[in-house]
Protein backbone atom coordinates (compact mmCIF):
# COMPACT_ATOMS: atom_id res chain seq x y z
CA UNK A 1 0.00 0.00 0.00
CA UNK A 2 1.51 3.39 -0.63
CA UNK A 3 0.35 6.47 0.94
CA UNK A 4 1.87 9.05 -1.06
CA UNK A 5 5.29 8.74 -0.64
CA UNK A 6 5.32 5.83 2.10
CA UNK A 7 5.45 2.48 1.28
CA UNK A 8 3.60 0.45 3.80
CA UNK A 9 4.58 -2.88 4.13
CA UNK A 10 1.13 -4.79 4.49
CA UNK A 11 -2.32 -3.92 4.80
CA UNK A 12 -2.54 -4.70 8.77
CA UNK A 13 -2.42 -1.23 10.34
CA UNK A 14 -2.67 -0.26 14.15
CA UNK A 15 -6.28 2.15 14.63
CA UNK A 16 -5.85 5.20 16.28
CA UNK A 17 -7.77 5.26 20.49
CA UNK A 18 -7.38 7.68 23.06
CA UNK A 19 -5.32 6.67 25.82
CA UNK A 20 -3.60 3.53 24.24
CA UNK A 21 -1.85 4.10 21.43
CA UNK A 22 0.91 5.84 23.39
CA UNK A 23 4.64 5.36 22.73
CA UNK A 24 5.36 1.65 24.24
CA UNK A 25 1.82 0.66 23.00
CA UNK A 26 2.89 1.51 19.06
CA UNK A 27 6.44 0.26 19.66
CA UNK A 28 4.91 -3.35 20.99
CA UNK A 29 2.67 -3.38 18.12
CA UNK A 30 5.55 -2.62 15.54
CA UNK A 31 7.51 -5.24 16.81
CA UNK A 32 3.98 -7.63 16.98
CA UNK A 33 3.48 -7.16 13.16
CA UNK A 34 1.41 -3.46 12.80
CA UNK A 35 2.78 -2.36 9.17
CA UNK A 36 1.51 0.83 10.11
CA UNK A 37 0.87 3.03 13.70
CA UNK A 38 -0.84 6.13 14.52
CA UNK A 39 -0.88 8.66 17.90
CA UNK A 40 -3.97 8.94 19.95
CA UNK A 41 -5.87 11.85 18.48
CA UNK A 42 -4.47 15.36 20.23
CA UNK A 43 -6.37 18.55 19.89
CA UNK A 44 -4.83 20.62 17.11
CA UNK A 45 -5.53 23.90 19.63
CA UNK A 46 -2.45 22.91 21.95
CA UNK A 47 -0.21 21.39 19.09
CA UNK A 48 -0.07 24.40 17.38
CA UNK A 49 0.69 26.57 20.19
CA UNK A 50 3.03 23.45 21.20
CA UNK A 51 2.19 22.90 24.65
CA UNK A 52 3.77 20.74 26.93
CA UNK A 53 1.34 17.63 27.03
CA UNK A 54 0.62 17.73 23.61
CA UNK A 55 4.26 17.71 22.51
CA UNK A 56 4.92 14.42 24.90
CA UNK A 57 1.87 12.68 23.07
CA UNK A 58 3.94 13.74 19.89
CA UNK A 59 6.96 11.42 20.86
CA UNK A 60 8.00 8.99 18.29
CA UNK A 61 10.73 7.12 17.50
CA UNK A 62 12.72 5.95 14.60
CA UNK A 63 11.45 2.10 15.71
CA UNK A 64 7.68 2.88 14.76
CA UNK A 65 8.11 4.70 11.30
CA UNK A 66 6.29 4.47 9.33
CA UNK A 67 3.91 6.21 12.21
CA UNK A 68 0.91 8.61 11.56
CA UNK A 69 0.47 11.88 14.09
CA UNK A 70 -3.11 12.86 14.56
CA UNK A 71 -5.24 15.87 15.01
CA UNK A 72 -8.27 17.08 15.18
CA UNK A 73 -9.81 20.76 14.96
CA UNK A 74 -11.66 23.02 13.10
CA UNK A 75 -10.13 26.14 12.06
CA UNK A 76 -7.66 25.26 8.55
CA UNK A 77 -4.90 27.59 9.82
CA UNK A 78 -4.82 26.02 12.82
CA UNK A 79 -4.87 22.48 11.81
CA UNK A 80 -2.05 23.54 9.11
CA UNK A 81 0.02 25.05 12.37
CA UNK A 82 -0.49 21.45 14.03
CA UNK A 83 0.59 19.67 10.96
CA UNK A 84 3.99 21.34 10.35
CA UNK A 85 4.15 20.27 14.45
CA UNK A 86 3.39 16.53 13.76
CA UNK A 87 5.85 17.02 10.70
CA UNK A 88 8.77 18.49 12.66
CA UNK A 89 8.16 16.00 15.31
CA UNK A 90 9.37 13.30 12.87
CA UNK A 91 6.08 11.40 11.94
CA UNK A 92 5.76 10.10 8.55
CA UNK A 93 2.29 10.80 7.76
CA UNK A 94 -0.38 13.43 9.79
CA UNK A 95 -3.48 12.12 10.20
CA UNK A 96 -6.77 14.18 10.66
CA UNK A 97 -9.48 13.13 12.78
CA UNK A 98 -13.16 13.90 11.62
CA UNK A 99 -14.57 11.29 13.25
CA UNK A 100 -14.78 11.09 16.98
CA UNK A 101 -17.99 10.64 18.89
CA UNK A 102 -16.95 12.35 21.80
CA UNK A 103 -19.03 14.62 23.28
CA UNK A 104 -17.31 17.48 23.99
CA UNK A 105 -15.56 17.12 20.49
CA UNK A 106 -19.23 17.40 19.09
CA UNK A 107 -20.23 19.98 20.83
CA UNK A 108 -17.13 22.28 19.72
CA UNK A 109 -18.12 21.30 15.86
CA UNK A 110 -14.99 19.50 15.74
CA UNK A 111 -14.18 15.48 14.94
CA UNK A 112 -17.21 13.90 13.65
CA UNK A 113 -19.52 16.99 13.54
CA UNK A 114 -17.89 18.12 10.40
CA UNK A 115 -19.07 15.22 8.53
CA UNK A 116 -21.99 17.10 7.95
CA UNK A 117 -20.17 19.53 6.23
CA UNK A 118 -17.95 18.03 3.89
CA UNK A 119 -16.48 21.57 1.97
CA UNK A 120 -15.76 22.33 5.41
CA UNK A 121 -13.19 19.14 5.52
CA UNK A 122 -12.54 19.80 2.16
CA UNK A 123 -10.96 23.31 2.94
CA UNK A 124 -9.10 22.29 6.13
CA UNK A 125 -7.56 19.35 4.50
CA UNK A 126 -5.90 21.86 1.19
CA UNK A 127 -5.03 23.86 4.22
CA UNK A 128 -2.72 21.03 5.44
CA UNK A 129 -1.93 19.77 2.43
CA UNK A 130 -0.30 23.06 1.55
CA UNK A 131 1.33 23.52 4.82
CA UNK A 132 3.64 19.84 5.33
CA UNK A 133 5.93 17.67 2.49
CA UNK A 134 4.41 14.44 4.27
CA UNK A 135 1.43 12.24 3.09
CA UNK A 136 -2.01 14.08 4.72
CA UNK A 137 -4.76 11.66 5.72
CA UNK A 138 -7.90 11.29 7.35
CA UNK A 139 -10.26 9.22 9.55
CA UNK A 140 -13.87 9.13 9.32
CA UNK A 141 -17.30 7.65 9.87
CA UNK A 142 -19.73 6.54 7.49
CA UNK A 143 -22.08 10.01 8.49
CA UNK A 144 -23.63 11.85 11.57
CA UNK A 145 -26.21 9.50 11.42
CA UNK A 146 -27.39 5.78 10.02
CA UNK A 147 -29.74 8.04 8.34
CA UNK A 148 -27.19 10.04 6.74
CA UNK A 149 -24.21 8.44 4.64
CA UNK A 150 -22.01 11.41 3.91
CA UNK A 151 -18.57 9.28 3.84
CA UNK A 152 -18.46 8.95 0.19
CA UNK A 153 -18.61 12.82 -0.54
CA UNK A 154 -16.65 14.11 2.74
CA UNK A 155 -13.79 11.33 0.98
CA UNK A 156 -14.17 12.76 -2.39
CA UNK A 157 -13.37 16.34 -1.53
CA UNK A 158 -10.62 15.55 0.86
CA UNK A 159 -9.11 13.88 -2.35
CA UNK A 160 -9.66 16.62 -4.41
CA UNK A 161 -8.03 18.67 -1.32
CA UNK A 162 -4.64 16.58 -1.62
CA UNK A 163 -5.17 13.67 0.92
CA UNK A 164 -3.10 10.55 0.31
CA UNK A 165 -5.77 8.05 1.99
CA UNK A 166 -8.88 7.85 3.73
CA UNK A 167 -9.72 5.80 6.90
CA UNK A 168 -13.38 4.94 7.48
CA UNK A 169 -14.52 3.73 10.68
CA UNK A 170 -17.39 2.28 9.38
CA UNK A 171 -20.31 3.00 12.11
CA UNK A 172 -22.00 6.79 12.18
CA UNK A 173 -21.22 9.56 15.12
CA UNK A 174 -24.40 8.65 16.78
CA UNK A 175 -23.67 5.05 17.12
CA UNK A 176 -20.13 5.46 18.42
CA UNK A 177 -18.75 2.36 19.32
CA UNK A 178 -22.41 0.15 19.20
CA UNK A 179 -23.19 -2.49 17.15
CA UNK A 180 -21.87 -3.98 14.23
CA UNK A 181 -19.59 -1.97 11.76
CA UNK A 182 -21.32 -1.83 8.35
CA UNK A 183 -18.30 -2.91 5.94
CA UNK A 184 -20.31 -2.76 3.23
CA UNK A 185 -20.29 1.03 3.59
CA UNK A 186 -16.31 0.56 3.32
CA UNK A 187 -17.12 -1.39 -0.09
CA UNK A 188 -18.83 1.68 -1.40
CA UNK A 189 -16.30 4.44 -0.56
CA UNK A 190 -13.87 2.27 -1.98
CA UNK A 191 -15.49 2.78 -5.26
CA UNK A 192 -15.93 6.51 -4.74
CA UNK A 193 -12.48 7.27 -4.56
CA UNK A 194 -8.91 6.32 -6.15
CA UNK A 195 -7.28 7.30 -3.23
CA UNK A 196 -6.30 4.29 -0.62
CA UNK A 197 -8.97 3.65 1.37
CA UNK A 198 -8.49 1.73 5.06
CA UNK A 199 -11.60 0.57 7.08
CA UNK A 200 -12.21 -0.41 10.57
CA UNK A 201 -15.14 -1.34 13.00
CA UNK A 202 -15.64 -5.25 14.52
CA UNK A 203 -12.24 -6.65 13.60
CA UNK A 204 -11.52 -9.02 16.78
CA UNK A 205 -9.81 -12.16 15.27
CA UNK A 206 -7.33 -12.47 12.38
CA UNK A 207 -10.21 -14.27 10.86
CA UNK A 208 -11.62 -10.85 10.86
CA UNK A 209 -9.11 -8.89 9.66
CA UNK A 210 -8.66 -11.13 6.18
CA UNK A 211 -12.23 -11.51 5.81
CA UNK A 212 -12.66 -7.28 5.79
CA UNK A 213 -9.92 -7.23 3.39
CA UNK A 214 -11.96 -9.94 1.06
CA UNK A 215 -15.23 -8.52 1.98
CA UNK A 216 -15.00 -4.57 1.36
CA UNK A 217 -12.07 -4.82 -0.93
CA UNK A 218 -10.52 -2.18 1.16
CA UNK A 219 -6.35 -1.12 0.38
CA UNK A 220 -5.90 -2.01 4.25
CA UNK A 221 -7.40 -2.74 7.91
CA UNK A 222 -6.90 -0.55 11.32
CA UNK A 223 -7.29 -2.89 14.25
CA UNK A 224 -8.38 -1.53 17.41
CA UNK A 225 -10.06 -2.87 20.40
CA UNK A 226 -9.36 -5.50 19.02
CA UNK A 227 -5.63 -5.33 19.19
CA UNK A 228 -5.87 -4.32 23.32
CA UNK A 229 -4.44 -7.02 24.94
CA UNK A 230 -3.51 -9.40 22.11
CA UNK A 231 -1.53 -6.94 19.62
CA UNK A 232 -0.73 -10.94 17.94
CA UNK A 233 -3.47 -10.04 15.92
CA UNK A 234 -1.12 -8.33 13.59
CA UNK A 235 1.14 -11.01 12.61
CA UNK A 236 -1.21 -13.49 12.93
CA UNK A 237 -3.59 -11.28 10.32
CA UNK A 238 -0.50 -10.45 7.90
CA UNK A 239 0.01 -14.93 8.22
CA UNK A 240 -3.15 -15.90 7.05
CA UNK A 241 -3.38 -13.56 4.53
CA UNK A 242 -0.34 -14.05 2.62
CA UNK A 243 0.02 -18.02 3.40
CA UNK A 244 -3.75 -19.05 4.76
CA UNK A 245 -2.60 -20.38 8.16
CA UNK A 246 -1.72 -17.95 11.10
CA UNK A 247 0.78 -19.51 13.59
CA UNK A 248 -0.59 -20.48 17.07
CA UNK A 249 -1.67 -17.97 20.05
CA UNK A 250 0.98 -17.12 22.09
CA UNK A 251 2.02 -18.69 25.70
CA UNK A 252 1.19 -17.38 28.80
CA UNK A 253 4.74 -16.82 29.34
CA UNK A 254 5.09 -15.12 25.41
CA UNK A 255 1.81 -12.91 27.23
CA UNK A 256 3.44 -11.72 30.26
CA UNK A 257 6.65 -11.04 29.12
CA UNK A 258 4.91 -8.13 26.23
CA UNK A 259 2.60 -6.95 29.41
CA UNK A 260 6.20 -5.90 31.08
CA UNK A 261 7.65 -4.53 28.18
CA UNK A 262 4.26 -2.40 27.98
CA UNK A 263 4.00 -1.56 31.38
CA UNK A 264 7.57 -0.93 31.79
CA UNK A 265 7.83 1.42 29.37
CA UNK A 266 4.64 2.95 30.73
CA UNK A 267 6.60 3.81 33.72
CA UNK A 268 9.41 5.34 31.28
CA UNK A 269 7.36 7.49 29.50
CA UNK A 270 4.75 8.49 32.62
CA UNK A 271 6.66 8.22 35.38
CA UNK A 272 5.47 5.96 38.11
CA UNK A 273 2.64 8.15 39.40
CA UNK A 274 0.48 7.73 36.26
CA UNK A 275 1.55 4.68 35.36
CA UNK A 276 0.31 2.88 38.57
CA UNK A 277 -3.19 4.87 37.60
CA UNK A 278 -2.89 3.48 34.26
CA UNK A 279 -2.11 -0.42 35.65
CA UNK A 280 -5.38 -2.13 36.29
CA UNK A 281 -6.90 -1.27 32.83
CA UNK A 282 -3.38 -1.78 30.73
CA UNK A 283 -2.80 -5.30 32.59
CA UNK A 284 -6.57 -6.97 32.82
CA UNK A 285 -6.61 -6.66 28.61
CA UNK A 286 -3.66 -8.37 28.91
CA UNK A 287 -5.01 -11.14 31.84
CA UNK A 288 -8.86 -11.88 30.17
CA UNK A 289 -6.88 -14.68 28.48
CA UNK A 290 -5.54 -16.81 31.46
CA UNK A 291 -7.70 -18.75 33.60
CA UNK A 292 -7.10 -17.07 37.09
CA UNK A 293 -8.44 -13.67 35.60
CA UNK A 294 -10.16 -13.19 38.40
CA UNK A 295 -8.29 -13.27 41.24
CA UNK A 296 -5.38 -11.13 39.40
CA UNK A 297 -7.82 -8.23 38.66
CA UNK A 298 -8.55 -8.16 42.62
CA UNK A 299 -4.47 -8.33 43.12
CA UNK A 300 -3.80 -5.68 40.42
CA UNK A 301 -5.21 -2.85 42.96
CA UNK A 302 -2.96 -3.43 45.30
CA UNK A 303 0.09 -3.35 43.25
CA UNK A 304 2.30 -0.02 44.71
CA UNK A 305 5.52 -0.41 42.16
CA UNK A 306 7.02 -1.97 39.47
CA UNK A 307 8.91 -4.55 41.53
CA UNK A 308 5.10 -5.71 42.82
CA UNK A 309 4.03 -5.86 39.17
CA UNK A 310 6.72 -7.70 38.10
CA UNK A 311 6.04 -10.26 40.89
CA UNK A 312 2.40 -10.28 40.10
CA UNK A 313 2.74 -11.46 36.15
CA UNK A 314 5.63 -13.72 37.04
CA UNK A 315 2.55 -15.57 39.24
CA UNK A 316 -0.06 -15.60 36.60
CA UNK A 317 1.89 -15.78 33.50
CA UNK A 318 3.54 -18.80 34.32
CA UNK A 319 4.24 -21.55 31.82
CA UNK A 320 1.70 -24.53 31.84
CA UNK A 321 -1.48 -21.60 32.75
CA UNK A 322 -3.97 -22.50 29.98
CA UNK A 323 -5.08 -19.60 28.01
CA UNK A 324 -8.45 -18.23 26.46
Amino acid sequence: MQLGRIRIAHPFALAPMEEHTNPPFRLLSRQLGAGLLCTERIDSADVAKRDRRALKLLDVSPGESPCAGQISGVDPAEMAEAARVVEERGFAIVDLNFECPIRRLIQRGEGGALLGDPAAIGRIVAAVVRAVSIPVTLKIRTGPDESQETCGEVARAAEQSGAAAVDLHARSVRQAYVGEADWPAVARLKQAVSIPVLGSGSVRSPADAVRFLRETGADGVAVGRGCLGNPWIFKQSRELFQTGVASRDPTPTERGRALLQLVEGEFRYYGSTVALRRLARTSCYFAKFVPNFDTFKRSIHEVRDLAAFRRLVAEHFRPGSATG
